[in-house]
């Protein structure tokens, strides 16, 4: 129960709200709902995220209105949850949908060229947006009604050259998504990379909808067949921008020996799925595959969603939805704090919650840009026993 990490001013606006007068009634009194919108992309090339979230989402109510309940409240959040199917267009309809039934404080969208699709259209419209897996620069803006509970990557792009470079990688060779994250996460990688002296070549690119990346692999190949000759293989890596089509990715270069033959980094949060695809997982395996994921000790709560979502899907959980379960906690700190769900109320109230909220990874205290400041980074690798596969700790940066 998370009374502990309540400020004192909010456990004062839950005394305020216990001991206040009401008239005497013989019938039990009515819940006052508070509606908290989910664009979740429960289908399409995030949807193994997607669904864990909601999970997580699941097991926040019911913690949120236990204490509500315990505590003689009769407010309940509701969390309501809606398909964007890894769509920008599609998850612009969903808002508005959500919007149309009153909603005006929306958890999501989670990937960064669908939150870029919608952010003005909030902005413009009184409709508070927290993203919890969004990371993408050119997002991180100020003064809008959209609030990030995960850090830019231009820290992780600077993290991720000091791994790379402490293991001595010289030259990268990217392979990439084409949308505004891949965009952005591989020119703060280049920035930080050329400016200590490594080279990062052309990426090779592919749209979100690919299924067959023997073109990519193929030309990968080349690229690393030319590299590894000029300046040996210890020294190139491949760097990967991809969602849950990693797994395929992975899968398909399986048994190209030059693919095999340097180590390949990640960057995307939410890389669980590698670990449950044996072929996809052998192959990250035998080059070293690291990944990074927020957060260093992880609290009991992950835990709990973690076996939620293998018990109910079979999955690995992401880490990020960690932070979907605080979101709406913040959510309903912020909405006690200012008495209303209004915009204008909780672009005060929501980064005041925040100061005050030690989540399951840390403190959620945001920067000026509204989004996840000072979070540690976990790089992690997959461990095997036997045939099956566990991602553990590399490197806490």
């Amino acid at each position: 129960m998370r009374i502990q990490i309540i400020a004192p001013i909010f456990i004062a606006l839950l005394i305020c709200f216990i001991t206040a007068e009401s008239a005497p009634s013989s019938q039990p009194p009515e819940e006052d709902i508070l509606a908290i919108g989910a664009l979740l992309p429960l289908h399409g090339e995030n949807s193994n995220y997607g669904i864990s979230a909601q999970i997580a989402l699941q097991i926040a109510q019911e913690d949120i209105n236990k204490l509500f309940s315990d505590l003689g409240r009769t407010i309940r959040v509701q969390a309501v949850a809606i398909d964007t199917q890894s769509d920008p267009e599609v998850t612009l309809k969903a808002l508005k949908e959500l919007q149309h039934k009153g909603i005006k404080v929306m958890i999501g969208p989670e990937q960064s060229q669908s939150l870029a699709k919608v952010r003005e259209y909030a902005n413009q419209n009184g409709v508070t947006l927290i993203s919890c897996a969004s990371t993408a620069s050119s997002l991180a803006i100020a003064n809008d009604t959209t609030f990030r509970l995960a850090p830019d990557d231009a820290t992780l792009a600077r993290l991720l050259t000091y791994l790379m470079q402490r293991d001595g990688i010289k030259v990268l060779i990217p392979l990439a998504r084409r949308d505004l994250w891949a965009d952005d996460m591989l020119n703060a990688t280049k920035r930080e990379f050329e400016s200590k002296k490594g080279i990062m070549r052309e990426a090779v690119r592919y749209y979100p909808q690919t299924t067959d990346f023997s073109s990519q692999l193929n030309l990968l190949h080349t690229l690393l067949e030319n590299a590894t000759r000029d300046i040996g293989r210890d020294n190139v890596a491949v760097y990967v921008s991809a969602f849950d089509e990693i797994v395929p990715i992975l899968s398909q270069a399986t048994g190209d020996p030059m693919l095999a033959t340097v180590r390949w980094y990640g960057n995307d949060l939410t890389n669980a799925a590698i670990s449950q695809n044996k072929t996809a997982a052998e192959f990250a395996y035998s080059v070293h595959f690291l990944s990074p994921v927020i957060g260093g000790t992880r609290g009991p709560k992950y835990e709990q969603m973690k076996k939620a979502v293998f018990n109910e899907t079979g999955r690995e959980v992401s880490s990020l939805v960690a932070n979907d379960y605080d979101a709406l906690w913040l959510i309903g700190y912020a909405y006690l704090l200012a008495g209303s769900d209004e915009a204008r109320a909780l672009k005060l109230a929501f980064p005041a919650a925040t100061e005050r909220y030690r989540g399951e990874f840390g403190w959620m205290k945001l920067n000026e840009a509204g989004d996840l400041k000072d979070v540690p980074y976990t790089i992690a690798n997959l461990k095997k026993d036997n045939d099956t596969f566990q991602w553990v700790p590399y490197a806490i940066l």
